[in-house]
């Protein structure tokens, strides 16, 4: 892995997403590099006019435009800042503003890195929000290198946890990790669930064989359920202490509806570590 390309926002998200993105560059020798965004969709969106209501459309008129304003100001402070903190690290990095077309611009910056590091609630308002937001789901939907989605929290030490089910998707994300240099100075554990103990043993099994070939020592776990993964995987990240997950699919359900489905969704809303995700 040469770079890293990280989504700079002010959100307590978006700060943890910073300091695992400056960790992960120094861990395989990577250069950052950080982006953010003038979005103003939220505040540029047509408002239903009462009758009689000219008034009050004029005020919310012009408080939407002082609140653009505000954002604009805040947001062409955060390249400096995010600077700033990468050289109390001792690194160099260089910071992008998007002015116009986010999505889509920031679809092909991503073109030009290894990895993407994220808040889960970024959306370059400036604010937390709950949950993943859609630019979010964009980027993991719709762009072309592996994501590594944080939340508020994130810890340097502890295992990095491999959600296995021997599917493709789940076989992939973890061929990647391990290209990636992901499991550098950290072991691995890998969790498989299935309905038949030895079945989810034979997946775990085929994984750690893969790890050992690139020099990853991994602890197994086979867990016999009829629960949903996500459910499992919430508890076993909390209760091994992890500092990553490594997710691919679950089940035999379609990876869209498997990504962003309620259930899943719970995953990674409040899963207590980032995941490293890749489709």
């Amino acid at each position: 892995m040469r770079s890293i390309l990280v989504t700079i926002d002010d959100t307590p998200s978006a700060v943890a997403a910073r300091g695992l993105a400056i960790s992960l560059a120094r861990q395989n020798g990577a250069t950052v590099r950080g982006v953010t965004g003038v979005e103003l969709s939220d505040l540029d969106r047509v408002e239903p006019i009462p009758i009689g209501g000219v008034q009050y459309a004029y005020d919310r008129l012009q408080h939407r435009e002082k609140l653009a304003k505000e954002r604009r100001v805040r947001i062409a402070q955060l390249p400096a800042l995010f600077q700033r903190c990468l050289a109390d690290e001792g690194m160099e990095a260089s910071c992008s503003t998007i002015e116009a077309d986010v999505r889509d611009t920031l679809l092909r910056m991503i073109e030009t890195c290894d990895l993407v590091v994220t808040g889960r609630d970024a959306e370059f308002h400036l604010e937390p929000l709950e949950g993943v937001t859609p630019l979010v789901e964009h980027v993991i939907a719709k762009g072309c290198r592996p994501v590594v989605v944080s939340g508020p929290e994130w810890a340097e030490r502890g295992p990095v946890l491999v959600a296995y089910d021997g599917s493709a998707p789940a076989a992939k994300a973890l061929q990647i990790a391990a290209l990636m240099g992901v499991f550098r100075s950290a072991g691995a554990h890998i969790l498989s669930i299935s309905r038949d103990r030895s079945a989810a043993m034979a997946d775990a099994e085929r994984a750690r064989a893969y790890l050992d070939v690139h020099g990853v020592v991994a602890d197994l776990e086979a867990i016999e359920s009829t629960d949903h993964p996500a459910e499992i995987v919430l508890r076993r990240a909390s209760e091994i202490g992890a500092r990553l997950l490594v997710m691919g699919a679950f089940g035999h359900r379609g990876f869209r509806e498997i990504l962003f489905g309620s259930t899943t969704r719970r995953l990674f809303d409040h899963v207590p570590v980032p995941l490293f995700i890749y489709h």
